[in-house]
């Protein structure tokens, strides 16, 4: 456990002094602030128990259908952190609770690729709510790598690291079911939300038919405050057909790459995330989001779950 509020990043998990659980979200770069998810709340009836306490899990985005994700996260001072916890750590301190499971030969394998200081686990596992009653791992275990140089290499490694512990890619039946409940969420029927979910390269079925995806985070990558609040009045909605560069930042979250038209660059983020890996670089897109111009190339943000999309064009 880290008590260094100053040092939360992308996926740490906080415990606030209200007792909510909350998934960061992104590195903002402000020296007194956070962006986060409030995964898990004090509840009664809560069927998980953290230190003793029952909780339940929030599910925001499927149960409440916001108009824009942005409404799901709440930047919060670090000041009101009760306790820290980070998926490097807690890797090390949980692994043993998953042992003799497809996960933890899956930990195994990622370990001995990427080494113990860049794998950790986030979500449930680390904070020990992931085991019923009995001390089985209820679904999954969250894996998340840092380094956005290690991209290119769970790339090239994980075919043969799925053949190896009988893993696969996601099968088509369960990835007719995402797309069944990721329409719900993603309104705008412009969106390529099918071939999103098909090209999610990281995710990984289990002997059992489980799915995890593996996640990545960098602490170098860093959020502008700008871009995790409303946007100003005179912030307008544009419209842009383009060329993807620099795509593997959209494993990161908030999901980045830029887009490239005649004579014009611009950096997109987006907040939406159940689309991981959304594009390939050299890919022709559009997408519909909200323009802001800061210093550099200026800035699309794709966050409205009704009024905005990506769509990717078919050659």
């Amino acid at each position: 456990m880290s008590t260094h509020a100053n040092a939360i990043l992308d996926l740490d998990h906080v415990v606030m002094t209200d007792g909510r659980i909350c998934r960061v979200v992104g590195n903002l770069d402000h020296p007194t602030k956070f962006v986060g998810y409030n995964v898990y709340s004090p509840h009664p009836d809560g069927d998980r128990l953290f230190r003793d306490v029952p909780y339940r899990k929030n599910y925001t985005e499927d149960d409440d259908l916001p108009l824009d994700a942005l409404d799901t996260y709440v930047m919060l001072p670090k000041a009101r952190i009760r306790e820290h916890l980070d998926p490097l750590t807690a890797a090390a301190a949980n692994s043993s609770t998953f042992a003799d499971t497809p996960w933890s030969a899956l930990h195994a394998e990622l370990t001995n690729l990427f080494g113990p200081g860049a794998v950790g686990i986030f979500g449930s596992a680390m904070l020990g709510m992931h085991l019923t009653p009995s001390g089985h791992v209820r679904k999954d275990v969250d894996f998340v790598i840092e380094g956005a140089g290690n991209i290119p290499v769970l790339r090239e490694q994980l075919p043969a690291i799925r053949a190896k512990l009988g893993f696969t890619e996601v099968a088509g039946a369960r990835q007719g079911r995402q797309y069944e409940r990721y329409r719900r969420v993603f309104r705008n029927q412009n969106n390529s939300t099918d071939l999103v979910i098909g090209r999610r390269w990281t995710a990984v079925q289990a002997p059992n038919g489980v799915v995890t995806t593996i996640r990545f985070r960098d602490p170098t990558v860093r959020m502008p405050y700008q871009l995790a609040g409303a946007f100003p009045i005179q912030a307008r909605e544009t419209t842009v057909t383009g060329q993807v560069a620099d795509a593997d930042l959209g494993n990161l979250f908030p999901r980045m790459f830029r887009l490239l038209t005649r004579g014009y660059a611009y950096t997109v983020h987006l907040w939406w995330w159940k689309f991981s890996s959304p594009v390939r670089d050299g890919d022709t897109i559009t997408v519909r989001g909200s323009r802001r111009d800061l210093p550099g190339e200026p800035v699309i943000r794709v966050s409205s779950f009704t009024s905005h999309w990506l769509q990717i064009h078919h050659p």
